[in-house]
């Protein structure tokens, strides 16, 4: 054997038998990381880090007589009326906590579950650690706790805080304080794959929990509450349009309006809590006013895109096709879906799926109509079956608008709602997710740029299971924006 090799040897062996801990030899207060390292490794503890550790004072006089009594007969000169404390592993979930030591007057110690076992026998010690007899518990010194690395259960909600903002281009939500209500503003419409400007409204709303989940370690971890409900206002938005030009027309400008006039928007979650995995939600959006065919609505506000279009009607027994200047307005939006979600690795991964039905309305109106003689479009005037029966060069509602129809589902691929979400919360914390709505695929998703506190968040969507688009929607809309965060724990 070299000397190198007996040097190493007698250098581990002088560190084994001084039992140095991160406390002795920092000069600090150790982490609960190294003091449960140091429980799991080592057959002794430093006095130094028992006073970490659950600790009490034996007072039942009986069974300090039994505990004298043995080490009297090992030896040591211990009485019933010495000190007698006894050190225990931290308790843990579905781990049963064990004695670590067990110190009796000045000289009497035994150390290590196996070892206090073996001293005192299996009976003794398991009725010294139920301790259903007097005892005093000796409260544990602070050791020094980790920084925790933030849950991202959604960059807009915070897992555990007393005053919270986060603010994006597609979404603002302030919390007020820790009832876990918020106010929120959002722009688009995901639901049915229209974000940002792509859909023409936004909406504003307050979000509460109607029933909190009472586990504060779950809520830290990121799981939501059984049940949440979301109530408020959608609205027309004025910008996006083609003329706007935003960022050099970077942005894809929209051909959707928003409905005239508001709309009362509803957002229900309920996750059952004798699963805690499988939950239903609601979402509807329901317009306050209701046209009906023909009926001339005033649009002296801006805002409103629209773009030439073909419309066919039969007008007397006979098809016939007129180019009109149209707009189509998102009207009712509704849907019902089923999830199941699971965490994974102490809550570090997050999976959800939901399936469900998605209905939505989009009225489609005309503007004006192509003269066959001027080459210009004029002001139209509708029957009520929707016929054109003339139109008007003076244009007396210039600003008007007359109804032709409303679009809405009529196929089954048309009601479909599926999307999967995937949530990483460790320590690079991002999430991602697909959804198929109203035959628009939208993938979206999160990453960090400074943890905590500012994210970048994208979406991109497309219309699929369609040959063309619908004529109010682009072949694809890509978004990305800043999302700051702002918390105080």
């Amino acid at each position: 054997m070299s000397k190198f090799v007996l040097i190493a040897l007698a250098v581990v062996l002088v560190s084994l038998g001084t039992h140095s801990t991160p406390a002795s030899a920092q000069g600090g207060a150790p982490t609960l990381r190294e003091i449960q390292a140091m429980i799991d490794s080592a057959k002794t503890l430093d006095p130094e880090i028992e006073r970490y550790l659950p600790r009490w004072r034996i007072q039942e006089a009986d069974l300090k007589i039994k505990i004298a009594a043995i080490f009297s007969s090992d030896g040591l000169p211990i009485k019933e009326t010495d000190s007698m404390i006894v050190t225990a592993t931290f308790p843990r979930p579905n781990e049963a906590q064990e004695l670590l030591t067990l110190r009796a007057g000045a000289s009497g110690v035994v150390s290590g579950k196996d070892a206090i076992r073996r001293y005192v026998g299996e009976a003794l010690y398991r009725q010294i650690l139920a301790r259903a007899y007097a005892h005093t518990v000796i409260e544990p010194a602070s050791p020094l706790t980790e920084s925790q690395k933030d849950r991202i259960g959604s960059v807009f909600y915070p897992s555990v805080a007393r005053q919270f903002v986060a603010v994006s281009a597609f979404r603002q939500a302030v919390q007020l304080g820790t009832t876990g209500a918020r106010l929120e503003h959002l722009i688009g419409d995901d639901e049915i794959g229209y974000h940002f400007w792509s859909s023409g409204q936004g909406k504003a709303a307050i979000s509460y929990p109607i029933i909190r989940l009472d586990n504060p370690d779950l809520r830290a971890k990121g799981v939501p509450d059984i049940l949440s409900i979301m109530l408020g206002a959608a609205y027309r938005l004025k910008f996006g349009t083609p003329s706007d030009n935003f960022l050099g027309g970077v942005i894809t400008p929209r051909l959707l309006n928003g409905t005239i006039g508001a709309k009362a928007l509803t957002h229900v979650e309920y996750r059952l809590p004798q699963v805690n995995d499988i939950g239903f939600s609601l979402h509807a959006e329901v317009p306050f006013g209701k046209m009906q065919q023909g009926e001339e609505v005033d649009l002296s506000e801006a805002g409103v895109v629209n773009a030439p279009g073909i419309y066919a009607f039969v007008k007397d027994k006979r098809p016939t096709v007129d180019t009109v200047l149209s707009a189509y307005f998102l009207r009712t939006v509704a849907q019902g879906t089923v999830f199941w979600e699971t965490w994974l690795n102490d809550y570090e991964h997050f999976f959800r799926i939901s399936l469900g039905a998605s209905y939505q309305e989009v009225e489609w109106s005309a503007l004006a109509k192509l003269s066959a003689t001027t080459n210009q479009y004029e002001h139209v005037h509708l029957g009520k079956d929707g016929a054109i029966l003339g139109t008007d060069n003076k244009a007396a509602i210039p600003n008007g608008v007359e109804n032709l129809r409303l679009i809405h589902p009529t196929e089954l691929q048309d009601w479909i709602y599926a999307k999967v979400e995937y949530l990483n919360q460790s320590g690079f914390p991002f999430g991602m997710s697909a959804q198929l709505a109203n035959r628009n695929l939208l993938i979206s998703g999160f990453i960090p740029v400074i943890p905590n506190w500012l994210f970048l968040e994208a979406k991109y969507s497309t219309p699929i299971l369609r040959d063309q688009p619908a004529p109010w929607e682009s072949r694809s809309f890509f978004m990305i924006s800043p999302v700051l965060r702002i918390k105080i724990d």
